[in-house]
This record gives structure tokens, sequence and C-alpha cells, in this order.
């Protein structure tokens, strides 16, 4: 989002919630996440699989300062496990609303905040991940133009997911852009002298001071009026701590370099020796949706929901962010946490959000099903080949039960009814003589509970037409 913590964010005002009937249809929406002076985000929950999510709200304006066309096209081309997912676009007349994956852990922000600043291992390992998501978008065209700790979640794990592309552009090789967007205390030179700019070395600049940050709890240009500011970036003046590396600092300076011609692709970045040290950041995305590669339990856990699997097909194959391609993708994710990468220590309550998700709401409402899908989703889950354990069974089960499809009944139905008849039979008794031990005697006791069952069965289930009494004529007395 386009916080206030990165400082005078460049942006349009925020903007008011329009017509969700489309996307009730499929989500249920909780409560706003996030604001900010681009858009609103809302945490919802998807209701044929229970997942949670984020909804990006969008409102359509014949002048928008940024058209929103540029972020959805955006989102559409990307599919990078350290940048959010984009998993359906839903349009209405006044808003566009993407879905998207529901970030784990919290914003890089807060936790510098908590810690002071990162020690270089810690500070090598994030940077590096967001250093290979930015060489891929920038390899496909993409520039972000809001690079930020707020921009940035990490998890528990320490992976990084790189979000809100609200101020991003398309750009071909030599197009030079003239929005000045973002926030100034990470605006580049080219900002404040007011030049036509390449976006991809405005990334650069952003990182540079991002890294500085993250290494610091600190920024290194700060200034308390937009021309005190701009003569310290302009200067390239800024501190640097005894307890940095010197190969830290060559990096720093490398990507914080005045001249943007001079400035250094992101790609000469990933070469120094300073983010080679330690383990090698894989760029290969871990869950793709490949129509050619399509999980056949997720399609018959689909297909069992309504689903037409040549619908799915065509979906994934062409990339239309439709329901079927967000259902699908949905359910990989679910398959693919409960495989292992998040395996819980202990059950979860279903439809509770687990840490470290951003919202903890007390319960999810009911999921509503197009059909009832229970055993084909069990099927599903049971084909994991790390579902073997105790605990995960029981995973499994908890997410089964999730699944089950109440039939519509009336209010009056709803209400709690206490049981009235309950038989105990102990074997070591001694059966009582009477009725019960003639077979007349049995049918005439089997007559009458069953007379008995009917009667509460019609009592429970008030919905259903009861028998009309027979009324014949009235005797004279």
């Amino acid at each position: 989002m386009c916080g206030p913590r990165g400082g005078l964010t460049a942006g349009p005002n925020p903007v008011p919630i329009l017509s969700y009937e489309n996307l009730r249809a499929q989500y249920t929406i909780l409560r706003t996440i996030g604001q900010g002076g681009c858009a609103q985000v809302k945490l919802a929950h998807h209701r044929l699989t229970g997942a949670a999510v984020a909804v990006k709200v969008l409102l359509k304006e014949k002048h928008q300062a940024f058209p929103i066309t540029s972020e959805v096209r955006i989102m559409k081309r990307m599919n990078h496990p350290n940048i959010i997912s984009l998993f359906q676009v839903i349009e209405t007349e006044q808003n566009i609303f993407l879905i998207l994956e529901l970030a784990d852990g919290r914003e890089l922000w807060d936790w510098i905040q908590q810690v002071g600043y990162l020690q270089e291992g810690i500070a090598r390992k994030i940077f590096k991940q967001i250093l290979h998501a930015m060489c891929y978008c920038h390899d496909r065209g993409i520039v972000h133009r809001d690079l930020k700790p707020d921009n940035i979640m990490v998890d528990a794990r320490g992976k990084v997911k790189i979000i809100d592309f609200g101020l991003g552009a398309l750009v071909s090789p030599g197009t030079k852009l003239s929005r000045f967007c973002g926030a100034l205390r990470f605006g580049a030179p080219e900002f404040f002298l007011r030049q036509p700019y390449d976006g991809t070395k405005v990334d650069t600049w952003n990182l540079g001071v991002l890294l500085y940050f993250m290494v610091t709890g600190t920024l290194p240009f700060e200034g308390s009026t937009f021309e005190e500011l701009g003569s310290k970036v302009l200067l390239g003046q800024y501190d640097v701590p005894s307890h940095l590396s010197q190969d830290l600092r060559n990096v720093i300076r490398s990507l914080l370099t005045v001249n943007p011609t001079q400035r250094p692709t992101l790609k000469d970045i990933m070469e120094h020796p300073w983010l080679r040290q330690g383990e090698v950041c894989s760029s290969s995305h871990c869950d793709k949706m490949s129509p050619s590669h399509l999980d056949p339990a997720i399609m018959a856990a689909m297909a069992d929901m309504g689903f037409d699997p040549r619908d799915i097909r065509e979906s994934l194959l062409h990339r239309l962010f439709n329901e079927p391609m967000a259902t699908y993708g949905l359910l990989q994710c679910q398959a693919h946490q409960q495989g292992g990468f998040t395996r819980q220590t202990k059950a979860v309550q279903p439809g509770i959000t687990p840490f470290p998700t951003p919202a903890d709401p007390a319960t999810f409402p009911g999921c509503q099903k197009r059909t009832t899908y229970t055993p084909a989703l069990r099927a599903f889950l049971s084909l994991s080949p790390k579902t073997d354990s105790a605990e995960d069974s029981q995973q499994v089960e908890q997410r089964t039960r999730r699944s089950v499809t109440v039939p519509i009944i009336a209010s009056c139905c709803l209400q709690k009814r206490t049981l009235t008849h309950a038989v105990v039979w102990d074997p070591r008794e001694p059966q009582q003589s009477g009725t019960k031990d003639t077979i007349p005697g049995a049918c005439r006791d089997w007559n009458r509970w069953a007379r008995r069952i009917g009667t509460h069965l019609l009592r429970t289930f008030c919905c259903l037409p009861r028998k009309k009494k027979r009324v014949g004529p009235q005797r004279e007395v």
C-alpha cells in the first residue's frame, strides 16, 4: 500500500468502496486490513475452499491519477515465489477487485522497528530474495517505483513477499518515465531534478535506501523540507556506521550512485561478493499452475464441487484469472501447506487463520459450496505424500469437517432441541418379561418406537409439511 511510513507518498486520495455483490457471491468479507492512498485491502475468505485471501479494492474513475489497469496487467504477468500472487480479478461497473495471496508474517518496517536493525547475515538472506524478485520484474519490463519496508512482507521462516504494485509501470528498454511518485525519502535524485527517468534505475536506488535501513535501522537521507532532503540526496551525503563490513558498504555505495547512467543494474549487484556469500537463493516458482501438469486430486475435488474439467484447463492455459483458476490455485496452496512447509505443531481450529497472517478473526463464517464435495476433498488431501503423521491426519479431518455442506433450512428449524428419549441397553441386566418377550409384543413395541421416531423427526425438520388431519362429519350429541 501507499503507506505513510515512507513519508510524503504521492498518489490519489482514499476512495470509497462500492458494489460488492459480485464479490460476496464468492468471498466472505471480514474487515479492512490495509488502507493507503491508492486502494483498500480487505481480509476475506473463499467460500468454496475456506482459504483466507486479501482483496484489493480498486475504484474505477475516469480521471484516475494512476491507471488501475496498469496494476492489473502487471499482476497478471508475474509468477514468482517472492512476489504476492494474483488468483482472480472480479470487475464491476464501479470497482476492480484483485483477489491476492494473503502474505504471512509482518511488514519489514515493523520487524526492524522492533529489533533495531538486522545483522548482516539475516539482512543478506532477506535482501537476496528481494533482489531476485526485482530482477525477475525488470526482465519482464515491470518496475515497482515504491520499494520500501512497508511493501516487504517477511514470514517467520524469513521468506519474503513483495506487495503493492499500485505505482508500478510496464516499460520497454530505453523508455523514460515522467510521472513522479513514491515516498520522497526513498526517492532517487532524478525525482528531485524533475527529469525523465529510467524506472529500473529508480528501483535500484530504492533498494539502496532499503538495504541501508535494514542494516542500520535509520534512513540515509533525512530533511525537514523538500529542499533540504533534495540537497542531501543530490549530493549523496549519508553517514556510514562503523559496524558495517567493507563489502556491505560497497554494495550500498553502488546502489546509491547519484548519476543514474553510472548506477549499476540489479544483475550487476547480484554478482557482488557480499551477495554471493551464504546459501544460494533459488528463483524458481514452487507452485506453478501449469495446465500440462494438473494435479489429479485437485481436479477431482473441483469436479465434485461442480466445475467442468475443460473449464479448469482453459482457465489455466489462458490465465483467465477467473473462479476456476482461483479455486485451483487456492487448493494448490492448501495442499502445499499441508505437505509440510507450514506444518502446524497442534491442531488448528477450522475457520481460524493460523499465525503468522496479518489477521486473527475469532472464526470465519461457514463456507458455502456448489455441491457436497467432502469425499473428493478428503481423497484429495489424503493423496498428499507428507500427511501420514497423526497430527497431519487430525488437520486433514478438520479441513474436511469445514467442507461439509449444510442444507438451507428456515430459521425456526435452527433452534436447539432437547433430547427427550434415550435408551441405553445394559447386557448385564436381565430382560423384563412382558410384551417384549413375544413376537406380537415386539412388533407392537417396534411400531410404538417407530411412531415416536417419526414424530420427533417431524418436530426436528419443521420445514417439512406436516400430515394433515382428516376431518370427518361431526356427530350430533
